[in-house]
């Protein structure tokens, strides 16, 4: 934990460092546009090209925020890296509506003739509808209907594109950097982006040259299907169970998209790596049709939902909702197999009883954990009692004498997770203790 605070403050200042930096090139390579013009106007356009540039730096750190990069994903956790991704994205397009409208606040617009020279300002025109596109898909994708798949190629082919659009508009779209040091860090910045972006294309083709193998794909819940895989003969994949990992199939049954999953199994079995899917999406709804044989690529682990990351409690309290059970289902397996000291809490809501995905395991690692204690709820259970709703009440009851300083896990529908949190902390638990798992694109 403290080399990790370390690491983020570490992050943190170079990010600031960047923004300042970055703010300071127009005072520092100061240009005719600028010497010329006094009071209010000077201030405006100055504002707007630190804005500007602002902007673009935090356009280039999208880059590095969806690359996965492993250290990031230690110190932050991917999935809340993308939302910093997401919440940047709305940043940068407030940021670059506001950039033209101070840099030509002080100039007659209406005077400035439309000549092939001014086609770096076409080009930032071009660049600011390109922006708002990117941010209004990414944000309102499901509101409009946009499918994932569709969308995800659109994204990464329209991000290339703004990020090329931006560097020629940089370069010249302004004095400041037509030559001289200004020019060389423009250009530098754009080096680093090409690398990280050929590091990015390349990655997949590394994964590739050693592909996991399905060896069952197996119905353990109503609308659930177990997939195992087998590890290439060469391949080594350490991971700590609760995480997550990216995959994508072989298969003539499906599209070899690419999602999120978190893995089921326990590393203390390394002969096969376990994902139980619940089948609600076109997608997913394919996942039955995989075969024996088939091929799988893996890009993983990442995540820190994890008890193994807070080794040092005795005690834990796990909530899932529906097939948000499989990163608590991947910890208990492996608390089963080396680790069954550990006193746990688990409260489960689903909406029946046969929507309990593996029941027959659950009642053997009771068993097994002698620490154990599960707690079903069922919310359209026909006949169930009354108080089997995931609510501030029923947690409260089953909490009462749990430590206020015990972790706390959360997983499951965004929603549930989000309603969850807020009555574990009314009821008197630590805020830093509480952890939730959402991820989305």
């Amino acid at each position: 934990m403290k080399a990790r605070l370390s690491l983020g403050v570490i992050c943190g200042i170079a990010v600031c460092a960047l923004l300042v930096g970055a703010s300071s090139l127009t005072f520092v390579f100061e240009t005719g546009s600028i010497l010329y013009k006094l009071g209010t106007d000077k201030t405006l356009l100055r504002t707007g090209k630190v804005i500007g540039l602002i902007a673009a730096v935090l356009l280039l750190f999208q880059l590095i925020l969806s690359a996965r990069f492993k250290l990031l994903d230690r110190i932050f956790a991917l999935n809340r890296l993308y939302i910093y991704h997401r919440v940047n994205a709305s940043v940068i397009a407030i940021l670059a509506v506001i950039h033209p409208l101070l840099v030509f606040a002080p100039e007659d617009i209406g005077s400035i003739p439309i000549e092939i020279k001014y086609w770096p300002e076409v080009l930032g025109a071009l660049l600011l509808i390109l922006i708002g596109l990117i941010t209004a898909t990414g944000l309102w994708r499901k509101f409009l209907d946009f499918s994932f798949d569709r969308w995800w190629i659109f994204h990464r082919a329209a991000a290339f594109i703004a990020s090329v659009m931006l560097f020629f508009h940089i370069l010249y779209g302004s004095e400041t950097f037509e030559a001289g040091m200004a020019r060389y860090i423009i250009i530098a910045s754009a080096g680093a982006y090409a690398v990280i972006f050929g590091w990015i294309k390349v990655k997949p083709f590394i994964l590739r040259q050693k592909p996991w193998t399905v060896t069952s794909v197996t119905k353990t819940g109503q609308h659930t299907v177990s997939v195992e895989l087998a590890p290439h003969k060469t391949s080594e994949f350490n991971y700590i169970p609760g995480q997550f990992a990216f995959v994508s199939f072989t298969s003539e049954a499906m599209p070899s998209e690419e999602h999120p999953f978190t893995i089921s199994s326990t590393p203390s079995r390394p002969e096969s790596l376990q994902f139980t899917i619940r089948c609600s999406g076109d997608w997913t709804a394919l996942i039955s049709n995989l075969k024996p044989g088939d091929s799988a690529i893996i890009d993983g682990p990442y995540g820190r939902f994890s008890y193994g990351f807070l080794n040092e409690f005795n005690e834990y309290i796990m909530i899932a909702g529906g097939i948000g059970i499989t990163p608590m289902l991947s910890m208990l397996r492996y608390m089963a197999d080396r680790d069954n000291t550990k006193k746990v809490t688990l409260i489960w809501s689903n909406r029946t009883r046969e929507d309990v995905v593996y029941p027959d395991e659950f009642v053997t690692l009771q068993k097994r954990l002698n620490g154990l204690v599960i707690h079903y709820l069922f919310t359209r259970q026909k006949g169930a009692p009354s108080g089997t709703r995931l609510d501030r009440t029923t947690l409260n009851s089953i909490l009462s004498v749990a430590g206020r300083q015990t972790p706390v896990f959360i997983c499951g529908p965004p929603v549930m997770m989000d309603s969850v949190r807020k009555d574990i902390l009314k009821i008197g638990f630590s805020k830093k203790l509480v952890f939730t798992e959402e991820f989305q694109l």
